[in-house]
């Protein structure tokens, strides 16, 4: 993923190396003033992010993944106990 940029520098993997993101107000209902996208909040618009932010934001991806999986094995436990 690193290779296409510069030495010390990946695509960044929140935007996919565009700068923007997807605002989540509704696109034409948006309240944000963004308009339906806003700047990316890891590169900041740059497309680019460090080796050491790139890889500490897939680690978190990979958290956040397994605390989500962990709460819905509970959740379908809990569902099957009251049944």
């Amino acid at each position: 993923m690193c290779e296409d940029f510069d030495e010390d520098f990946c695509q960044c993997p929140r935007c996919s190396g565009w700068g923007e993101i997807d605002c989540h107000c509704g696109g034409d209902l948006c309240v944000c003033e963004n308009y339906g996208q806003a700047s990316c909040p890891l590169c900041h618009g740059e497309g680019e992010v460090s080796e050491a932010l790139y890889e500490k934001y897939l680690e978190t991806q990979r958290e956040n993944a397994q605390l989500f999986a962990e709460a819905c094995a509970k959740i379908e436990a809990e569902k099957q106990q009251s049944n």
